[in-house]
């Protein structure tokens, strides 16, 4: 708050004494630190008289239901003027607005005429209000007020816990029995003991974290070592009080300064931590022994460097490529649409495997399978269809590429070339033939397999999936099948 001018308050007096509410000029005001300096600023400029255009109310309170019952009336003002004062929080108004709607921190007495007041507040025009300070209050007459007195307690204090760490090594080497203690991380003054063959526990300290003792006992014992510290107490909780004003004729609040702070919850104890650690007793000499080497089970070494698989195996195949369709002109009927593809099927094949390490092997694998077709032919008038069976055949070459290891669940992945197609049926609807040219050419793709052996023997499950890249010539043109193959069936290696 600033200081206000001897001028602005001679104005202000002027007004209170025409029965106005004077409390303060357009600014805001600090409280002097000395009561002489206040006697200076408002020597001829006293307020004498209080209620007026000055007023927060223009209705007289009437008691402590009518305080309560006009409070929304008066929320705005008193957060306002409390929003001024640097030294009280936001805490301090939701506080103050809680005891008057409960009633229970408010009392009835009444204001002096040489009431001492921090600050007092005033409405300078509707809807805005200020506080003055020092309120320059010599007043006629007393007037009844509300005193109301609110807390607001501090934050819950929090104590310093209690830390304790430690760690002990038993040094076993005959010229050397001792152990190595480490209680760094634990809180300062804390206390180390050592108990021994149920033996009452000894103290034991050494400098800074770190240090050695001598070991006392047998080196067939387990020794215990605990760590014990103390942390800070609980401060008190405390709660800081304020004391406000309120005048019943107009309702501008007075803040009357804070007053003793209450203790809420005593200070408390502090909080030990204890922490023990076993050291195990030391075990007899050892005379030095080899490592054993661990050899590779002769049997599954040799399938790895030359052993074989062969997988024989069932499979569905789905061709991944989309349908042909062209229009064409028919010489009886004109214009008509034509349209191509091969649908899914199903085989029987099965691969040989060389395995020529842990990592790398060569296989080879033969593929036969049967599906269907189908060339539909509309020309707008009539549509018609033909079906046939088609036979697949592939042969393949190609590395494989292992995992896991030798033994065991065996995941591998391969590329691999080939040749194969499709048998080439022709295809008639309504006089017209279609001709699929599937001749057998070059294809590649990759496969990734699984085999799971059936314990500890050379049978195994097989399951894979291979993917082979395959086109074919039709009268449509260039049919991509791209057929997917899924596998299942079994694995032998010898």
């Amino acid at each position: 708050m600033t200081r206000i001018r001897p001028g602005s308050i001679h104005s202000l007096v002027r007004a209170a004494c025409s029965s106005t509410l004077l409390l303060a000029a357009s600014t805001l005001l600090s409280v002097s630190p000395a009561a002489a300096a206040e006697v200076d600023l408002c020597r001829g400029h006293w307020v004498r008289n209080l209620a007026g255009p000055h007023a927060v109310l223009r209705q007289t309170l009437v008691d402590v239901a009518s305080l309560r019952q006009r409070l929304p009336e008066l929320e705005t003002s008193i957060r306002a003027v409390i929003a001024r004062d640097a030294s009280l929080s936001p805490a301090v108004a939701d506080a103050l607005i809680a005891a008057i709607r409960d009633g229970s921190s408010v009392r009835e007495r009444q204001m002096q005429r040489d009431e001492a007041v921090v600050w007092m507040a005033y409405q300078p025009e509707p809807g805005r209000f200020e506080a003055i300070a020092p309120a320059c209050l010599r007043l006629e007459r007393n007037y009844e007020a509300f005193e109301i007195t609110v807390e607001v307690p501090d934050a819950v204090p929090v104590a310093q816990a209690a830390t304790c760490v430690i760690s002990a090594v038993r040094g076993c080497a005959d010229d050397r029995r001792e152990f190595s203690i480490d209680t760094r991380g634990s809180s300062p003054g804390a206390r180390v003991t050592l108990a021994i063959g149920g033996q009452p526990a000894a103290a034991i300290s050494g400098p800074g974290g770190t240090w050695t003792v001598p070991d006392p006992g047998t080196s067939d014992l387990e020794a215990i070592f605990t760590v014990r510290a103390a942390g800070g107490p609980v401060p008190a909780r405390m709660a800081r009080v304020y004391r406000f004003l309120m005048p019943r004729v107009c309702g501008n609040l007075a803040y009357l300064g804070e007053a003793a702070a209450r203790t809420i919850s005593p200070a408390g104890a502090s909080v030990p931590c204890e922490k023990s650690v076993v050291v195990g007793r030391c075990g007899p000499a050892v005379v030095g022994v080899p490592p054993v080497a661990i050899e590779p089970d002769p049997v599954v070494a040799d399938r790895c460097v030359d052993g074989w698989t062969v997988r024989p195996f069932l499979f569905g195949y789905f061709p991944m490529g989309d349908e042909r369709r062209r229009d064409i002109l028919l010489p009886w009927t004109g214009p008509a649409r034509e349209s191509f593809e091969v649908d899914k099927g199903y085989g029987l094949g099965v691969s040989l495997e060389r395995r020529l390490g842990p990592v790398f092997g060569l296989e080879g694998a033969v593929m036969v399978g049967r599906g269907t077709s189908e060339y539909r032919l509309d020309d707008g008038r009539t549509s018609g269809h033909s079906n046939h069976d088609v036979t697949f055949q592939a042969l393949t070459v190609g590395p494989n590429f292992h995992f896991l290891g030798c033994g065991g669940v065996d995941l591998y992945l391969g590329p691999f070339v080939g040749y194969g197609g499709f048998a080439d049926p022709n295809y008639w609807v309504n006089e017209h033939r279609f001709v699929a040219s599937f001749d057998r050419r070059f294809l590649w793709g990759a496969q990734l397999g699984l085999d799971v052996p059936f314990g500890s023997g050379p049978w195994g499950f097989h399951g894979g999936l291979r993917y082979l890249d395959l086109s074919q010539d039709t009268d449509a043109g260039s049919l991509q099948v791209d057929p997917l193959l899924v596998e299942l069936g079994l694995a032998y290696t010898f």
